[in-house]
């Protein structure tokens, strides 16, 4: 009986010995796993912290560089009564709506007018110093773009934009080569022009197309993002090579 008594003992002894290994092993496993999860919910919010504040910065230097394309261009706007305006679409862009009274064209057609000459023989040069002066590292990209109004179908509308913006764009990139011929490479690269036909109507306040509004040309100007400028700056860094007695070290 001894014997016996002293095998069950030993084996419930064992038992609650091994009871407690596992208890001990479980409790250090959800001590683990609260520990890698609090690491894993600080690493999610330095991350969140640090998008937060770059967004925050982003937005200050685009801000400011709106500001600079306003500053540059106020008094040429002020002057032929023109504003300078935000895209809703897109948080990078800026317009400038030219009216029909100023870019004329002739019905049904996209020969420039001779008061469209004049503006344009005006206007062109003084964008093609600003976009490609002092606000050239601030500029991606002009786009002249086209509008119609309601008249016609929508295959006609759309190819007489496209052609009047064009017109619009070959005109300025004349005069521009004529009055300021340092601007014109630069310029060429940096604009294009497209036509939306009559798919942006304007509309007055009884909903009906107010079609003097509609045909207008739009200048839009695209900011460069951030990422743009750091790309920009990277590629233009000058590398010394690194040398010794003369002779270049490799890279």
């Amino acid at each position: 009986m001894a014997p016996v008594a002293a095998n069950v003992y030993a084996a419930a002894y064992g038992m609650k010995d091994t009871t407690n290994h596992g208890t001990f092993s479980s409790h250090t496993a959800n001590g683990m796993t609260d520990l890698m999860t609090s690491l894993v919910m600080v690493f999610i919010l330095l991350f969140v912290a640090f998008i937060t504040q770059t967004s925050s910065e982003a937005q200050t230097e685009l801000q400011a560089h709106k500001e600079d394309v306003q500053l540059a261009l106020r008094d040429h706007l002020s002057r032929l009564g023109l504003s300078l305006d935000a895209d809703p679409r897109d948080p990078l862009t800026l317009l400038i709506v030219v009216p029909e009274n100023l870019l004329t064209f002739e019905f049904g057609r996209s020969r420039l007018s001779a008061q469209a000459d004049q503006f344009l023989e005006e206007a062109m040069p003084f964008y093609a110093a600003a976009v490609c002066g002092s606000l050239r590292d601030t500029i991606d990209s002009l786009a002249i773009q086209g509008h119609t109004d309601d008249r016609g179908g929508d295959a006609y509308n759309l190819q007489l934009s496209q052609e009047r913006s064009l017109a619009v764009m070959v005109k300025g990139l004349e005069v521009i080569r004529a009055q300021t011929p340092s601007a014109y490479q630069c310029f060429q690269e940096m604009t294009s022009a497209s036509g939306r036909g009559r798919q942006e109507l304007i509309y007055d306040h009884a909903n009906r197309v107010n079609r003097a509004k509609s045909r207008r040309v739009i200048f839009k100007i695209r900011l460069r993002s951030t990422e743009q400028r750091h790309v920009v700056e990277q590629s233009t860094k000058i590398v010394v090579p690194q040398t010794i007695n003369g002779i270049p070290l490799p890279t």
